[in-house]
């Protein structure tokens, strides 16, 4: 061990760590984490792994805490609260922008939260799931306030369509990470401004 890593702070310590947890993951799976290979990789002893997380699953913990926390940090960023007052077609074509943009810029994070990732532990799964449902909550009154905004669609069921564009979001994050040239931020933009104009708004 280096005298540099030693003299590492905590907190940078366990990013480092947790940045070396997410590479093995993504490479391999997460069958493919130990504390030792952790270890090994960040050029550190075992007890400093094991001083920061416990254990293996506790390991395993931080990093999918750490990245459902940062992932729905950045929907929220872009999801505004109410009240609002700009126009609701620009504000959702803004923020589809927006989020395709943060999708692009951090793949490893979104690929961890979005790609079925081999080996995963339940925790995953669930932390997937609380993730949606904290978006989905911020995303179901700015649907509604927005349909009103317009003018409509008349008739229409806001929390089925505040679902229809998550599950529409999460796809356009698969899409922009799989081939970010051909699927570019202002091409689904594009695509979402054509898409509200064929609505149709009140005179």
């Amino acid at each position: 061990m280096s005298p540099k890593a030693r003299r590492l702070p905590a907190e940078q310590r366990r990013e480092q760590l947790l940045d070396v947890v997410t590479r093995i993951v993504l490479d391999e799976g997460f069958g493919a984490v130990s504390i030792d290979r952790v270890a090994r990789e960040a050029g550190i002893a075992r007890t400093v792994v094991y001083a920061q997380f416990g254990n293996l699953e506790g390991m395993l913990t931080a990093l999918v805490d750490q990245a459902a926390a940062r992932a729905v940090g950045q929907v929220s960023a872009v999801i505004p609260e109410l009240p609002v007052t700009r126009d609701p077609d620009v504000l959702l074509v803004d923020a589809v922008r927006s989020f395709t943009m943060l999708v692009r810029d951090h793949p490893r994070l979104w690929r961890l939260v979005l790609f079925p990732v081999e080996g995963a532990p339940p925790i995953v799964r669930r932390r997937v799931a609380e993730g949606r449902a904290a978006v989905f909550a911020l995303l179901e009154p700015l649907v509604e306030w927005g349909v009103q905004a317009r003018g409509g669609p008349e008739g229409i069921d806001t929390e089925l369509l505040a679902r229809g564009l998550l599950t529409m979001g999460e796809d356009a994050a698969r899409i922009v990470l799989a081939d970010p040239e051909r699927f570019s931020p202002d091409r689904i933009a594009t695509f979402t401004a054509t898409l509200l104009g064929a609505f149709g708004r009140p005179e």
